[in-house]
C-alpha cells in the first residue's frame, strides 16, 4: 500500500509540472544571453526560432562541445557542425555548458523568447 501511495504521489507531482519558459530563461540562460539587448557572454537569443531549427537547438544545447569540436564516440556528434563552429568563433573562448532539455520544453522556451517580440542585436545577426 505504501508503494502505491508513493507512485500516486509521484504521478500527481509530475502531472502538475508545467515547464515555464520565462523561469527557465531567468534561471539558466540570462547570465550569458539576452533577448533583444545584444551580446552578453553568448549571443542574443531574440529571433532564435527563426534562425535555427528546433532539433539543431536541442542538439546544440545538449552537447555544445560535441557540436563545435565533434566527438567520434558520441552518436550524432561524430563531426563538428559548421554553424556551431562559426558561432563559437564569434564568442570564444567560452563554451556554453550542457543543458538537458526536452524538445517540447525547448519549444516552450522559444515561444517565451518569441513572445517578447524583440529583434536580435550583436554578432549573431551576421552569422548564417
Amino acid at each position: 500500500m505504501k508503494l502505491l501511495t508513493v507512485v500516486m504521489a509521484m504521478l500527481f507531482v509530475n502531472a502538475g509540472y508545467a515547464f515555464d519558459g520565462a523561469k527557465y530563461f531567468k534561471k539558466n540562460c540570462k547570465s550569458c544571453h539576452s533577448i533583444g539587448s545584444g551580446d552578453v557572454v553568448g549571443p542574443d537569443l531574440a529571433g532564435l526560432s527563426k534562425r535555427r531549427k528546433l532539433d539543431w537547438i536541442v542538439k546544440f544545447v545538449g552537447y555544445p562541445d560535441g557540436m563545435i569540436n565533434g566527438d567520434a564516440e558520441e552518436p550524432g556528434y561524430e563531426k563538428p557542425d559548421a554553424l556551431a563552429k562559426k558561432i563559437f568563433a564569434q564568442y570564444k573562448p567560452t563554451t556554453m555548458p550542457e543543458f538537458q532539455i526536452k524538445k517540447e520544453d525547448m519549444k516552450k522556451l522559444l515561444d517565451y523568447i518569441d513572445s517578447l517580440k524583440k529583434q536580435p542585436k550583436g554578432k549573431i545577426v551576421k552569422i548564417k
